[in-house]
């Protein structure tokens, strides 16, 4: 015979309709009550019948994902899937589905959050990405529609989860200052993100900071996060300023790309990007962003929004998560030298 919340409750100690409220993660139930509930459904192998529940309950228990306009740059970069990683694993604690919106541009992007937001397919939604004047943001707060957003926005009521990457930023450049570097490149992508944005105002004021000398002929910005982007622009960097001693990147897919370059032309110049995990490149460091801590977080922040919406609070959450510097010099074979 199939398992029924009866049996659930009863295996838990508790009453039938304590189940039900621990599906559907109710704020009022404790988180001893909801681990002894969930281990019991586990033991059981009960599965709550997603479809009735969210016919009663007007709740669908899945969250929808918002991707950026291109997709294939988003499969390609080793950011997201540690990102995704963290999202599915709170997710599936919280007996929670998925569901992606994506477009190859944003009409289509737009039509597939409309049919989420209108359709009420989706509890809530996550954007995994921050841009200026974005009309999909615009679209669900208008519609007060619960979301948050995975990086940076300019308005204080707009709920996020991000790093501090104007700090992250700096101690990047800073990292190269103290061992002596001062012709610094920097290679970010596209400057509406404004993740670009914050990691290139901490270089500047880095440098700024410690009296070097910011010249706009050594930054460099792409429209998609793909190596041979940072091939070409370390190509014209080292026509430039052969002399150039230290190279940040915002991306590891932009950070091979300059590996390429310098291992082709056999120049010994250190390298710092930004990941999650340790790149499998030749890099003097690499910024820790914790991705995967960016996507449990934005998950946990996202149910504690629609259960404010539920509540009728209006509560605004703004995470941040820690970022640290993970030095691989005994890679590396020089530091840089005084120009």
């Amino acid at each position: 015979m199939p398992v029924t919340i009866k049996d659930v409750a009863k295996a838990a100690g508790v009453s039938p309709s304590t189940v039900t409220r621990v599906i559907q993660n109710k704020s009022t139930i404790s988180d001893e009550t909801k681990k002894r509930v969930r281990k019991a459904m586990k033991e059981l192998n009960y599965h709550p019948n997603l479809n009735a529940r969210s016919l009663v309950s007007s709740y669908t228990q899945v969250i929808g994902l918002v991707l950026p306009d291109d997709s294939d740059v988003f499969y390609q970069n080793p950011f997201f899937p540690s990102v995704l990683r963290g999202i599915a694993q709170v997710a599936s604690e919280n007996h929670y589905a998925i569901q992606i919106a994506t477009g190859k541009d944003e009409k289509e992007r737009l039509n597939a959050i409309s049919q989420m937001v209108y359709g009420k397919r989706v509890d809530g939604l996550i954007f995994l990405y921050a841009q200026e004047n974005d009309p999909l943001i615009k679209l669900v707060t208008e519609e007060q529609f619960p979301f948050l957003i995975l990086g940076k926005s300019l308005s204080p009521f707009i709920p996020l989860v991000d790093n501090d990457n104007i700090q992250a930023g700096f101690d990047a450049a800073e990292y190269f200052i103290k061992k002596g570097c001062s012709r610094i490149a920097f290679i970010g992508g596209t400057k509406k993100l404004y993740v670009t944005q914050d990691r290139l105002r901490g270089y500047e004021q880095a440098l700024q900071e410690h009296k070097l000398d910011l010249d706009s002929h050594r930054t460099f910005f792409a429209d998609e996060f793909l190596e041979e982007k940072g091939y070409k622009f370390s190509k014209q960097l080292f026509e430039y300023d052969p002399k150039t001693d230290a190279v940040i990147t915002t991306d590891s897919l932009l950070a091979e790309g300059v590996c390429n370059y310098l291992n082709e032309h056999q120049l010994n110049v250190p390298v710092l990007s930004f990941d999650s995990v340790n790149p499998r490149l030749n890099l003097a460091a690499y910024v820790n962003i914790n991705s995967l801590a960016l996507g449990r977080t934005s998950f946990e922040t996202i149910l504690q929004i629609i259960n404010d919406v539920k509540e009728n609070r209006q509560i605004c959450y703004r995470q941040v998560i820690a970022h640290e510097i993970r030095s691989e010099e005994r890679r590396v074979g020089k530091e840089c030298a005084s120009m």
